[in-house]
């Protein structure tokens, strides 16, 4: 199979046979960029400008916060905070005079939304991560059924594999639907299907002998696999990463 560099990632998160390929990729790529946004990305001001302008999430707040890399952080923030205070400056003279035009109009309801409440919305929902990550897990997509169709050795990696999570799962799915005929999308699940449903009951085994080493009755039984069936159920489920216990 002929590699070329778009492919690599995908290819080698499906080698590595984890609960989803997906949220291995999701994982790596969300540390590449908040890595970097805290790091060299200081020195691009396209970037820098891009930060300014749309934030973080809260959870992205978050792991910046975690990471430990205080003066990266600060830089980022120094910036952003300039440019929120400088648009706060400019809207809301603009939301106060919007109040006084409603207090002469004293029967009059204000319904909609003023520049500095739509403003604040904006802030709130915007996050260059997240837009970043959307952008690449979507590339990652179409790499996806790119080798499904051109490359045998890589469908075989897939159904060799271990499945997705529900959430990539559906999205592969909807995707597929999309990208494929009706007879390649049917064929698409009656070999994929029986892949995410027994690796799913897999690890729902794997849950419940961990639940049975509790009773005195095993405990001189070997775990088996079950021993970070905790953190593999809600990676399998929820597409979340509680541990490393998808790395098993």
């Amino acid at each position: 199979m002929k590699e070329e560099l778009y492919t690599i990632p995908v290819n080698e998160a499906f080698d590595k046979q984890d609960e989803c390929a997906f949220c291995a990729l999701h994982q790596k790529l969300e540390k590449d960029i908040l890595d970097y946004v805290m790091g060299p990305s200081y020195m691009e001001e396209d970037v820098r400008g891009e930060t300014d302008r749309l934030g973080f999430c809260e959870e992205h707040y978050r792991q910046m916060f975690q990471a430990g890399n205080r003066l990266g952080l600060a830089l980022m923030l120094s910036t952003h905070m300039k440019k929120l205070r400088a648009d706060m400056q400019k809207l809301l003279p603009e939301e106060l005079d919007a109040a006084d035009s409603g207090r002469r109009g004293l029967f009059k309801k204000q319904e909609a939304a003023g520049p500095f409440v739509q403003y604040a919305q904006e802030v709130e929902d915007s996050c260059y991560a997240c837009r970043r990550m959307a952008g690449r897990m979507n590339s990652y997509v179409d790499t996806f059924f790119y080798l499904w169709k051109k490359e045998p050795e890589f469908r075989q990696k897939v159904l060799s594999g271990k499945g997705f999570c529900l959430k990539h799962f559906k999205r592969v799915m909807e995707e597929g639907k999309k990208r494929l005929s009706s007879a390649e999308y049917r064929d698409f699940l009656k070999q994929l299907i029986p892949v995410q449903t027994e690796n799913f009951q897999r690890v729902e085994e794997d849950v419940d002998w961990f639940i049975q080493k509790f009773d005195y009755r095993f405990q001189k039984e070997p775990w088996k696999n079950s021993k970070d069936a905790v953190e593999r159920a809600i990676l399998k489920i929820a597409g979340v990463n509680v541990g490393e216990g998808e790395k098993k």
